[in-house]
């Protein structure tokens, strides 16, 4: 007969992995390492009744399911539930790049109301919705590590921060030379943030 730890391991385990979570991913949701969630799942640390509750919630369903046996996969029948305050985040970033954007639109049209038609760079203008992606990228990468904890999406877009910087200064200011070899800028700096994103995990 298993023990109350492995029963419990088993669940935790079956859910995460449903869920599509690594250990690390699961653990920042819940301000754990991920080597608190592989002591939980192995059965040799069993997690306060507060974290269980919070887990349950979290997964969508009751913590009498967590804390029994199961021998049928299709007893698991709920999904991960974004729940409003996750949906309102979303909202907040979303709305945040919105005005970013809306800032890059206004000071668009402010130049081409101001403008001279003998201006060379009248043609020029439109690079300022370049500027709002790396922008953009910096915004949603802070939100996803300090809002929504996700390690991979803040590889990605600072990944994206990077590049688009380096191509956003390039098509702005050194259009006239060839500078492309700025974008070689870019390959140390890409390489600190896999080895930070490493390191974290």
């Amino acid at each position: 007969m298993k023990s109350l730890n492995e029963i419990v391991g088993e669940n935790l385990t079956f859910l995460r992995k449903k869920a599509g979570f690594t250990q690390l991913e699961f653990g920042d949701k819940f301000s754990y390492s991920d080597k608190t969630v592989s002591k939980w799942e192995n059965g040799s640390v069993l997690p306060s009744v507060d974290v269980l509750k919070q887990i349950a919630d979290f997964y969508g369903v009751s913590t009498d399911y967590i804390l029994n046996e199961h021998n049928n996969e299709k007893e698991f029948k709920s999904i991960i539930k974004q729940t409003p305050n996750f949906n309102k985040k979303t909202l907040i970033v979303c709305l945040i790049i919105t005005i970013i954007f809306t800032i890059g639109m206004t000071i668009y049209l402010a130049s081409i109301w101001n403008m001279k038609t003998s201006d060379p760079n009248i043609n020029r203008y439109w690079t300022v919705f370049l500027w709002c992606v790396p922008v953009s990228s910096l915004v949603i990468s802070l939100a996803a590590k300090r809002v929504f904890k996700y390690p991979k999406s803040v590889l990605i877009f600072r990944s994206v921060f990077i590049w688009t910087l380096l191509a956003s200064s390039y098509v702005t200011f050194l259009y006239s030379g060839n500078y492309w070899y700025l974008f070689f800028i870019g390959v140390p700096l890409q390489i600190v943030v896999i080895l930070i994103y490493n390191l974290n995990k």
